[in-house]
């Protein structure tokens, strides 16, 4: 027996439904991390452009998370096509933002326009708290659906600026609403590295924990302290490089291990972890190359016809990697993979004529 097909039979999902209907299209279901990272980098967007100079996250007792941060804080105007404020536009509609071109934030990892939407639509309860033009609003939310109208709660000096977000995630949708504290320390640390000059300060109420992150040595710092005192690498200081175009920057710390442990591998744009790395790290990993052949090459080092393949320089690098750039395109919307095309070639071509004036002023090394 074949039942009828018809127009009526077409769902129609709007709001936040397609994310509450299928949450592991939009983010990881194990835990709620992802919904953290997604909230951190609203912060981290604006202090990459120079507006927020401290982010606080706090884990509390009843399994919920807040960040707040000393930007601008979230618009709270009303839309004029929309006829909401921004507030709601941002944590109740998908694809909506102000990310999907550079008018506002030169490099930002919030592309897609649906990150803290997600984290409202996968939350038993959401509230936000805006400071912003000498004034402090609010607004909460439950099961995505708003609770009541922005509304004005206090006064604040005109300087005072910032949003903080205060979510709890909703146990039917993931596996465990407990954060991984570990991987949670890991991100803003590195935030804290690939950011210089943040304050990023993390507070855990139960089991207690407060840590406290602040920068300048950049990724060489980094990469020494993450490796530990007890591992060996050449060369002795990391080979490191940085460079700055119009639409795009790169910046690196390489060193090659000499001992049995696992090495160091990350890689970040516009400050977010690519854990699956991408197009950058190919392009890292064509320049190392490239610049070692023509080393190779140039002093006779290898027998006639023998090449150095892009495995033999890889094999024990251990390396940081960050690039910022105008419209990254990730795979899937966890961002955990970069496939822009033309930032392959940016990074080969930089780090290329860099590593190779490092082997000619450091033969030995070489």
């Amino acid at each position: 027996m074949t039942k009828s097909y018809r127009a009526a039979d077409i769902e129609v999902l709007s709001g936040l439904d397609p994310v509450r209907r299928r949450p592991g299209m939009f983010t990881d279901t194990t835990r709620p991390n992802h919904l953290a990272h997604e909230v951190i980098d609203n912060s981290i967007d604006e202090a990459i452009e120079g507006y927020a100079k401290r982010i606080d996250v706090k884990i509390y007792k009843d399994g919920s998370l807040s960040v707040a941060d000393d930007g601008r804080g979230m618009p709270v105007d009303v839309h004029p096509k929309e006829k909401i404020t921004g507030v709601e536009l941002i944590l109740m509609k998908l694809h909506a933002g102000s990310k999907f071109s550079n008018k506002h934030y030169r490099f930002s990892g919030g592309l897609h326009g649906v990150g803290v939407s997600v984290v409202n639509a996968l939350s038993k309860n959401l509230e936000v708290w805006i400071r912003r033009d000498g004034k402090e609003y609010n607004m909460s939310f439950a099961n995505a659906k708003r609770r009541g109208k922005l509304k004005v709660i206090g006064k604040v000096g005109k300087a005072n600026t910032g949003t903080t977000l205060r979510f709890w995630p909703d146990p039917k949708y993931f596996d465990s609403t407990a954060f991984s504290i570990p991987r949670l320390k890991h991100v803003l640390r590195a935030k804290a590295v690939l950011c210089p000059g943040l304050d990023v300060r993390l507070e855990v109420e139960k089991p207690k924990e407060k840590h406290h992150w602040h920068y300048s040595g950049g990724l060489e710092e980094y990469l020494k302290e993450t490796l530990g005192t007890k591992s060996e690498w050449l060369p002795e200081e990391p080979f490191t490089g940085t460079l700055t175009a119009k639409r795009e920057a790169v910046e690196w710390a390489v060193v090659w291990r000499i001992d049995a442990v696992a090495p160091v591998s990350e890689s970040y744009v516009n400050l977010i972890p690519t854990v699956q790395g991408g197009t950058h790290v190919n392009g890292l990993r064509a320049g190392l190359t490239e610049a070692l052949r023509e080393f190779c090459d140039f002093r006779n080092l290898l027998p006639r016809g023998l090449k150095v393949a892009p495995e033999d320089v890889w094999e024990g690098v251990a390396y940081i990697l960050s690039v910022k750039m105008e419209d990254p395109q990730f795979s899937g919307q966890m961002k955990e993979r970069l496939g822009s095309r033309e930032c392959a070639g940016f990074v080969s071509g930089v780090v290329k004529d860099m590593f190779a004036l490092w082997l000619n002023q450091h033969p030995e090394s070489g």
